[in-house]
């Protein structure tokens, strides 16, 4: 097999990462931390010392010299768990308007959307911790600055209140430099001081990569058909009314969903499984079928009951139901059964004990799953692969298989949607698919996860690598789509943008969000729907481009032979045609790569 030029490409484009720019800041703010050391910052753990280290770094090509590199060295959370925190010397009036001001950068980060995360507090520094400022950014590897304008919603004595910066999130290294809070009193307006509001190229209205992807989609997601109408004779019908509607995409749209809400009845579950019914094509879980769950390890809400009920409720609805996830090879992410046996002599029966679960979770859910993520995240996760061997991932494929054959396999893994952002996890991603493919394992899709953080990936970059991971000649899925900010229109347009791009590439086969509502969403700011059920920017979004402009109905006459003629989207359709009170319905299914059809109604 030709190695596709996935590599060759990588140190060209990586100069289009972003640059350093500082921005000026007003003059006449009373300066509160300005600290060039960070010297009057300590790091507070709550998990223990073990869970996070604060270490001076120098620091050249930024306008300080000095930082300190952060280190989350293992998963915490909440994000409040680590904080590096400094007190505010200086009193502060109910009022006052004020500046945070700081760089940040990212050496390595578990986070799935590549990004270090950084949540940044004005605070009482002692319970009850009422707050003047609370946020969360995220950083890349370049250096970035942030401009975090607020009011002091509270009166603050000197020493009563403090500066956080919280990094109870997953693994990650982050670099923090220049740091300085800025105190204007009421003289200037909150609006007048400068703010951190992201954006990403090729958001302006008339980018060309989407005018050029629009008309893709045009091409790609759509063919030709006609209604030709009879008599009981065989005869043209002319002027007969036709209307036709579609029912159902060809791609797939979908969500992660909790599958305790498809099968208990309850007011809000009724809801939810009306809204996945109503927004939805295809479905997958969001935690039911990883391992320690299909064992119920991990408490009352799973069961292998429960799942298989969830997964008979999105058959009977039709629904695409992927399988998340069979191996997930990381001590953390499996059962006890596996991690018990770490470190003693029957370590070696590991590999056997997990192609038993790879047959047993397969087997039970055979006729119930339409494709399975066989292996997730072994960029990080790979703690089985450093005992046995890479190997071992040919055997879980090949194992997966023969259980369930023709099912599409699919490696799944994170950050691996723009090789500019992360170049070191696309290259890895890409050679865990070239070794797969060599070893002869039975890969049948790439899934990328696609979570996006509240700095957005360029869409021009995105498509560029689809383009190369194309290459490998497997079908391509965004499995976990999802944008966490609380800018809630720059959520919006990133998602109607990720939308437009990902259905314009042939490759891409569906777009999996995951999750959907605000009370079931690991990133509650991220949901397309709020708690009280009300759509967001972002649910309106989508519901316009997937139900409506990505949706053919259309309604005219027969001509003079018959016919009636119409270019739609891939996907079902319902017929209803009308002439002089006959009345006749039928159905189809317009498949992609399908010749023009033409359908012939009689009309009684």
């Amino acid at each position: 097999m030709a190695t596709p030029r996935l590599f060759f490409l990588l140190p060209v484009l990586a100069i289009a990462a972003a640059l350093y720019a500082q921005t000026s800041i007003p003059s006449g703010g009373a300066v509160v931390i300005k600290d060039d050391t960070l010297a009057s910052f300590r790091l507070t753990s709550s998990p223990g010392d073990d869970a996070a280290s604060a270490t001076a770094v120098d620091v050249t090509g930024a306008p300080f010299s000095h930082g300190r590199r952060l280190e989350t060295k293992r998963d915490v959370s909440p994000a409040w768990a680590v904080e590096f925190r400094a007190p505010l010397p200086a009193a502060a009036t109910r009022g006052d308007v004020a500046l945070v001001h700081f760089f940040a950068r990212s050496l390595a980060a578990d986070d799935e959307s590549g990004r270090a995360r950084l949540r940044v507090v004005v605070q009482k520094a002692t319970a009850d911790y009422n707050k003047d400022l609370n946020t969360e950014v995220s950083t890349g590897r370049e250096w970035q600055e942030f401009l975090l304008p607020f009011k002091f919603d509270h009166a603050r004595a000197a020493g009563d209140a403090e500066l956080s910066f919280g990094v109870g999130f997953k693994r990650q290294t982050i670099e923090l430099g220049g740091v300085e809070l800025l105190n204007y009193g009421q003289q200037v307006a909150l609006s007048a001081l400068p703010k951190t509001r992201f954006t990403y190229p090729g958001r302006e209205p008339d980018a060309a990569w989407r005018r050029a992807a629009l008309v893709r989609i045009e091409q790609l997601r759509k063919g030709d058909f006609a209604l030709r109408v009879t008599d009981a004779a065989g005869a043209p019908i002319a002027g007969a009314t036709v209307r036709v509607e579609q029912r159902r995409s060809a791609f797939q749209w979908g969500s992660a969903l909790q599958f305790a809400r498809l099968v208990r009845d309850t007011p809000e579950n009724q809801i939810y499984r009306a809204k996945v019914l109503e927004l939805f094509n295809a479905a997958s879980p969001e935690n039911d079928l990883k391992w320690p769950m299909w064992n119920g390890e991990r408490g009352t809400v799973f069961s292998q009951e429960q799942s298989l009920a969830a997964l008979r409720w999105l058959d009977e609805h039709r629904f695409y139901t992927r399988g998340h996830v069979l191996v997930w090879p990381g001590w953390k992410d499996l059962p006890k059964n596996v991690v018990e046996r770490r470190d003693t002599p029957q370590q070696k029966e590991i590999p056997e004990l997990v192609l038993a679960h790879i047959r047993d979770e397969t087997t039970e859910t055979k006729g119930l799953i339409r494709e399975w993520d066989v292996l997730n995240e072994p960029y990080d996760h790979h703690d089985l692969m450093a005992i046995f061997g890479n190997d071992l991932m040919t055997a879980w494929f090949r194992a997966a298989a023969e259980s369930v054959p023709g099912v599409p396999l699919y490696l799944n893994d994170y950050s691996n949607h723009d090789m500019v952002a992360d170049a070191e996890h696309f290259q890895n991603f890409s050679r865990n698919v070239i070794f797969l493919q060599k070893a002869g394992a039975p890969l049948g899709g790439l899934g990328l996860q696609g979570h996006i953080g509240a700095n957005p990936n360029a869409p021009e970059h995105i498509l560029a690598t689809l383009d190369l991971l194309a290459e490998f000649k497997l079908p391509i899925r965004f499995t976990e789509f999802d944008v966490d900010t609380d800018d809630e229109q720059l959520q919006a347009d990133y998602t109607r943008d990720f939308l437009i791009l990902a259905f314009s590439h042939p490759a891409v086969v569906g777009i999996q969000h995951w999750g959907f509502w605000e009370k079931a969403h690991w990133r509650p700011h991220a949901a397309m729907l709020r708690p009280d059920w009300s759509e967001k920017p972002n649910a309106q979004v989508y519901r316009d481009l997937v139900l409506n402009q990505w949706r053919t109905n259309v309604a005219g006459e027969t001509d003079a032979d018959g016919k009636f003629s119409v270019r739609g989207f891939h996907g079902e359709y319902a017929i209803f045609i009308e002439k002089d009170g006959r009345k006749a319905q039928g159905a189809f299914v317009l498949r992609p790569g399908a010749k023009p059809a033409t359908i012939k109604v009689p009309l009684p």
